[in-house]
């Protein structure tokens, strides 16, 4: 298996211009360890989101001799993995079981990056408002009523226990009458992701060295890997590419990945008279039947979260007005739940990339002579990332599990066709989307 040729240069780097609400309230971080001179290392991992951390971490506890540095863009918490909606999925129905096998596959690896991420927060004590609170799947009207059905049957067939409420029972959880049915899974976590990432970063084993706001701008074999950031360079024997839908931007693994952008509004903490209005209970966690709907969230710090729209996001940023479009949809999805929140003020409005592959299938294991990838497609990507993480650190390491060879067992990403192909048909399904599921919303 070669090692790839010649000099890799990022056509785009991870942007830090759009801000992460979860991020901005945290207090501010100690300053960010920076790539400096020459980093000598015996692994580098290039990303700290969900997988990169995991991998990381499984490596540097199998392999404690071994120096491993992980290489970050921008800040641990501020990217993909710190920007979304903060469910830590088990299980996981939306859009229904298409393949019980695969089904029952993600089950597993969901479980497996679940039980992980809670055996790290709990022995570290990371403060990330943890709850295993479950969640609810939502619809508003008959158009919903469909895509729930589809998420009950899927439920069904993996016989995971569900319970079923209607618009009065949804009311006293969430103050608002908005919603006709829902269907309520124990077992599923809620955190709040940012402070879940910074402290799993600042947790990492003792031979794991994290360097920060230290983008990777050039790669380049030199006896192992070469990796050039702006002030110094890691070279490394081996090498972890867990960069998410940026692993392109080096030519790696192009066309694998749909990146889909989707959009979150975070509120300043309600009132307690504003809280009346928004359920009896401490939080709830709402995901959406309907590719079209809102997941929403109120935190235990009295916000709420409100994430929709769709955008096809090769272009990896998000302008001005593109976030106005998301604001102005947040603004208005909180007053059609309430009314009396209709002018509440939003801290921030972010947008975040998910990276959908057309089988979902994963790329995972060693893709040129000491070089890694892990890249999974996004359902459950917080979990079934941290498993994949982990795995492929417990595969190199040669331990053997039932999880390990299920992950084996996933397809390798197909491939997609270029833009502007790809570009067309993913525009034509969101349109779609907004069209028929305009209510979901």
């Amino acid at each position: 298996m070669a090692a790839f040729a010649g000099t890799r240069r990022a056509r785009k780097l991870p942007d830090d211009g759009v801000r992460n609400g979860w991020y901005d309230i945290l207090p501010a971080p100690p300053e960010a360890r920076r790539v400096a001179g020459t980093v000598r290392a015996d692994w580098a991992v290039l990303g700290a989101g969900a997988c990169g951390l995991a991998a990381a971490r499984r490596l540097g506890e199998l392999r404690p001799s071994d120096s491993i540095a992980v290489v970050e863009a921008m800040r641990v918490g501020y990217g993909t993995s710190g920007r979304n909606a903060g469910f830590m999925l088990s299980e996981h129905s939306q859009g229904g079981i298409k393949d019980l096998a695969t089904g029952r596959r993600n089950m597993r690896l969901f479980n497996a990056g679940l039980a992980y991420l809670r055996e790290t927060v709990e022995q570290h004590q990371i403060r990330c408002d943890w709850s295993d609170w479950g969640q609810i799947y939502v619809s508003a009207a008959a158009e919903g009523e469909a895509h729930l059905r589809s998420v009950a049957e899927g439920f069904e067939a993996l016989e995971v226990p569900y319970g079923r409420l209607d618009r009065d029972g949804l009311e006293e959880i969430t103050g608002s009458r908005f919603y006709g049915r829902g269907i309520r899974v124990q077992g599923n976590a809620l955190v709040q992701p940012a402070a879940m990432m910074r402290g799993l970063g600042a947790t990492l084993p003792a031979n794991v060295d994290l360097y920060e706001d230290s983008p990777v701008a050039e790669l380049r074999p030199d006896d192992g890997f070469r990796l050039v950031c702006p002030d110094g360079e890691v070279l490394a024997r081996k090498l972890i590419l867990a960069n998410h839908v940026f692993a392109e931007e080096m030519g790696f693994v192009r066309y694998r990945t749909a990146p889909i952008a989707t959009f979150a509004s975070l509120t300043r903490p309600l009132t307690e008279d504003e809280r009346r209005h928004t359920g009896a209970g401490e939080q709830f966690g709402l995901l959406p039947a309907s590719p079209n709907g809102s997941t929403v969230r109120r935190t235990l710090d009295g916000r709420i979260l409100m994430r929709n729209t769709l955008w096809y996001a090769r272009d990896k940023r998000f302008g001005p007005e593109l976030l106005a479009r998301a604001e102005r949809h947040h603004r208005d999805s909180v007053a059609r739940r309430w009314p009396a929140l209709a002018e509440v003020d939003f801290i921030a409005t972010w947008g975040g990339i998910m990276g959908m592959t057309r089988n979902e299938g994963m790329i995972f294991g060693e893709i040129g002579d000491g070089l890694y990838a892990v890249l999974t497609t996004d359902a459950g990507p917080m979990t079934r990332g941290t498993a994949a993480g982990k795995l492929l650190a417990e595969q190199i390491c040669g331990i053997d599990s039932e999880e390990l060879r299920i992950l084996q067992s996933v397809p390798r990403a197909a491939l997609l066709p270029p833009d502007p192909i790809l570009r067309f048909v993913a525009n034509r399904r969101i349109r779609k989307f907004e069209s028929t599921d305009a209510a979901e919303r």
